[in-house]
């Protein structure tokens, strides 16, 4: 008979919160999310769990040696240069802690149903360069890992950011074991990868063609691929008022997205982890009540 498992588990480490100056991501909003969590009567109580940093051997499971010397040698060459963020010794240990912390939410998903890890979904870093704000891909190196321990288990990446998982898709592209489903807006960033399933979205899609579309898409995942984890890469950024993006998604219309894929992850009784990715609203604030409503919806019985 298989354990009853707790409903949510919460990972977060306050070094997440890197300097990047006027960078326009974000990085303060996992304090701003966390500091909500620790007001909110009904969070305040759970457990957060705070990483260590990951072990190098696992970096090197997706990550080529020639891109992590030159990451942790703090060069700017071709494989570091792609992130477009500034290179130092703080932010470098704020990425390798948060591929600690979604390889802790993993372990952690022995214990909880859903694991939200308030940090990571570095979702466009390569196995040999950095992508797009993205310097080591913490969820693909936290499902090798998985594999590594359990051989033959099955994983299932959704990525709902505004961009597509494009790292997510090269890594995993040629292992059965894994599938793909991105949903993404069409004519952005990245240079679209062949992931198990690609969803292009026009500028201006809206909630109700949005929401049928992720519907629609994960009825046709789950008749021909059973997972045992799943990856759930909840952007914030398709939102209406995101300032990279031309997608049409209220506050409303996002968190019927993230009950659509609680309530399939619960219908297939697999795990997951739940990462917050990208989000850069007009007004800050709104990112950082996206992701914690994502967390909310998660955590309702």
């Amino acid at each position: 008979m298989e354990k009853q498992l707790e409903r949510i588990g919460l990972v977060y480490h306050p070094d997440y919160n890197m300097d990047l100056g006027s960078h326009v991501f974000p990085a303060r909003k996992y304090q701003m999310v966390y500091n909500l969590v620790k007001q909110d009567p009904k969070l305040a109580e759970l457990y957060i769990y705070k990483p260590d940093p990951a072990k190098e051997k696992d970096l090197a499971l997706v990550h080529t040696k020639e891109f992590l010397q030159d990451l942790f040698s703090l060069k700017l060459t071709e494989r570091t240069q792609n992130s477009e963020l500034p290179l130092t010794k703080q932010i470098v240990h704020s990425f390798v802690l948060a591929v600690g912390g979604t390889i802790l939410a993993t372990e952690l998903t022995e214990k909880y149903k859903f694991v939200y890890h308030i940090g990571g979904g570095f979702h466009h870093s390569m196995p040999d360069r950095a992508e797009g704000f993205c310097y080591l891909n913490d969820a693909a190196i936290a499902g090798k890992l998985f594999q590594k321990q359990h051989p033959g288990k099955k994983i299932l990446f959704i990525d709902l950011d505004l961009h597509q998982g494009n790292g997510n898709s090269v890594v995993f592209q040629e292992d059965p074991d894994v599938f793909t489903f991105s949903m993404h807006q069409e004519n952005l960033y990245p240079k679209k990868e062949k992931s198990g399933l690609d969803i292009p979205l026009g500028e201006g899609t809206d909630d109700k063609k949005y929401l049928e579309l992720l519907e629609k898409s994960l009825n046709e995942i789950r008749s021909e691929f059973k997972p045992d984890l799943i990856y759930y890469i909840a952007g914030a950024d398709p939102f209406e008022g995101d300032s990279l993006g031309d997608l049409k998604l209220t506050f409303q219309g996002l968190r019927k997205r993230d009950k659509i894929v609680r309530d399939f992850a619960l219908a297939t009784g697999a795990r997951t982890v739940i990462l917050p990715a990208g989000g850069y609203a007009k007004d800050f604030h709104d990112t950082v009540t996206i992701h914690y409503n994502t967390i909310k919806v998660f955590a309702a019985e």
